[in-house]
């Protein structure tokens, strides 16, 4: 495979969630490689994607994905020095982000993530173009199977940088936030999950205030989950999302599709998404 192509099917510009599409329309790859166009800006995503890649054994987590805002509180005892894998496109109009997370699983209850991201947003005038990178621990104090509930903590550093304007004439700007959130999960039934999460979140040059989610999962039919989320993600931001995950071999690689809306700043937005991920990597 070309390198050109190789980029557009992993690397498309995100506004629909697809994510490692390899069903790309020729379309989305002539505009994932217009996108791509600028060679530093390639080059600097290049360099930090391999970064995140030798550096899994020593930290990298994956999102909980197929959420956007919840973080689970479950404890999988086939956990024990596990990789996986996770990758989406968010689409919305005028919108679209890219995102891949690694995550690195020491064991049952201790794992990090980290995380890469692009997007483009043409909301605003003149459009703004961001990368961001974010680095995440979790740690579980109990296991669901076991306690009956399960609890724990993530902390998280996140450094977002942004740039606006028309080239030769451009604004940027960059941002650090901190962000710590507790961790519950309840097991209603066998096919059912309820998470709940609570904590706060401190940006560059801005008060600290609520990051919250709460979300609900379950399993329909064989290998497929519907969810359900809303949450606080960002300082006057709210979101509502839901969807679903289907494991085309269990526990090891499933395919999202979900649609959501974004209410706040910079603007509320509809949005769908389209993931992968591979699970149970062994290292």
């Amino acid at each position: 495979m070309s390198a050109p192509l190789w980029r557009a099917l992993f690397f498309q510009p995100a506004s629909a969630q697809y994510s490692f599409s390899v069903c790309a329309r020729p379309r989305d790859i002539l505009g994932a490689l217009e996108f791509w166009g600028n060679g530093d800006r390639m080059a600097f995503f290049e360099r930090a994607l391999a970064a995140a890649l030798f550096c899994l054994p020593a930290a990298a987590l994956a999102s909980d994905r197929p959420y956007l805002a919840a973080t689970n509180a479950v404890a999988d005892e086939d956990d024990d020095n596990v990789i996986a894998l996770e990758s989406w496109i968010e689409s919305a109009r005028r919108f679209r982000e890219f995102r891949f997370e690694p995550e690195y699983n020491f064991n049952p209850r201790n794992a990090v993530r980290f995380e890469l991201g692009i997007a483009r947003d043409q909301r605003t005038d003149p459009a703004v173009n961001s990368r961001g990178a974010e680095i995440e621990f979790k740690h579980l104090f109990t296991d669901l199977a076991r306690s009956g509930f399960g609890a724990g903590v993530i902390v998280g550093v996140d450094w977002d940088g942004r740039r606006a304007g028309l080239e030769g004439a451009e604004q940027g700007a960059h941002a650090w936030t901190l962000g710590a959130a507790g961790l519950v999960t309840l097991r209603p039934t066998a096919d059912t999950l309820i998470h709940f999460n609570l904590g706060g979140l401190k940006a560059t040059n801005e008060s600290a205030h609520a990051r919250w989610a709460v979300a609900a999962e379950h399993e329909i039919v064989r290998r497929t989950t519907l969810f359900v989320e809303a949450g606080a993600t960002a300082h006057e931001q709210r979101l509502v999302h839901a969807g679903l995950r289907h494991w085309v071999k269990r526990e090891r690689f499933a395919i999202d599709l979900t649609a959501g809306r974004r209410h706040g700043d910079p603007a509320s937005s509809s949005f769908v998404t389209l993931g992968i991920a591979l699970q149970d990597i062994y290292w």
